[in-house]
């Protein structure tokens, strides 16, 4: 295998593991429930049902939007 053949071969490997890992630490990143949308569970989107509910009322106050 002369330079010519290694390099394009070295540069597709380095840059296919570099998205392998990028990919499992993202996915490693989302398993933690706090790092995923707030209004991604079934507790907030029941918050949000409930503002949209008092919005439509016409009152201005709304629920708080932190976790207990």
């Amino acid at each position: 295998m002369n330079l010519g053949e290694y390099l394009p071969a070295n540069n597709l490997l380095i840059l296919g593991a570099g998205l392998l890992i990028a990919v499992v630490a993202f996915l490693w990143f989302m398993r933690k429930p706090r790092n995923r949308h707030p209004l991604d569970n079934p507790h907030g989107r029941e918050l949000d049902e409930e503002r949209a509910r008092h919005n439509a009322q016409g009152t201005t106050e709304a629920p708080p939007t932190r976790r207990p």
